[in-house]
């Protein structure tokens, strides 16, 4: 994309879109002659800084933000906050039905039930409600690529029911050792602090066991011969089993 292509897909004028270049907020694009040409991470860019700013980011503390977090640092880190008063969480949408069939076409007659039976949106009135907004993503972008719906709603029931039982394995565990020893005098404020940290350590664990896990099934698929070389040239674009090392430089290695 030209600057002019990409400032209208992103429906901002382009002067903004070379104020946040010359802000650092977005990297460069890739020179042909005297042309700069965009892709597509710089839409993603552009995307992630209009959704910081609605949630009251401004210019500058967004380039903060996407500075640390290129060289590496966490989440606490970048977010300049000790683990436990993170909250690791999304906000959950409401959604009128024109604008879910609006990010997710394929949503519609016994899909848009099907949404509603695995727990990726929920009925409310004239409206719907997204508990997790990014899972909503995936199951977009999944379509878009060209995934069927009914696979990316499957996908959506078994992720979901899979987190349901560790959660409840969790709080088996919870509740089994430390409700005990509430019951026999102990503060309450003693745990308090482990539940804090705890559930952020937990769900950033499970987004980086996730992400290695992932990474490893997808490598392991593409080892096998015929148009599997499509798929190792696509996860090599994605750099999947990135690092940091003790310096917070992030480091790339390519797909075998």
């Amino acid at each position: 994309m030209t600057i002019d292509e990409l400032a209208r897909r992103a429906r901002l004028p382009v002067r903004t879109v070379r104020e946040y270049y010359a802000l650092r907020l977005i990297p460069p694009p890739e020179r042909q002659g005297r042309v700069g040409i965009y892709g597509p991470r710089h839409l993603e860019r552009l995307e992630l800084i209009a959704r910081l700013q609605r949630r009251g980011y401004s210019l500058a503390g967004i380039r903060d933000l996407l500075q640390a977090w290129a060289k590496g640092a966490d989440l606490t880190s970048v977010l300049g906050i000790e683990p436990g008063q993170a909250a690791l969480d999304e906000i959950p949408q409401r959604l009128t039905r024109a604008e879910l069939l609006a990010r997710i076409p394929a949503l519609s007659g016994p899909a848009l039930a099907r949404a509603c039976d695995v727990g990726l949106i929920q009925a409310a009135d004239d409206a719907y409600l997204v508990r997790s907004p990014a899972l909503l993503g995936l199951v977009a972008d999944g379509t878009t690529a060209g995934m069927p719906v009914s696979d990316m709603l499957s996908l959506v029931e078994t992720l979901r029911g899979r987190l349901s039982s560790l959660a409840e394995t969790i709080a088996d565990m919870i509740a089994d050792r430390l409700l005990p020893t509430l019951r026999d005098g102990q503060n309450p404020g003693d745990v308090v602090p482990f539940l804090q940290r705890g559930r952020l350590l937990l769900l950033q664990a499970a987004a980086s066991t996730l992400a290695d896990r992932l990474g490893a099934a997808l490598t392991q698929r593409s080892a096998g011969a015929g148009d599997a070389a499509a798929l190792r040239a696509a996860l090599d674009q994605v750099r999947v089993g990135a690092f940091a090392d003790g310096s917070g430089n992030i480091h790339y290695p390519a797909v075998r």
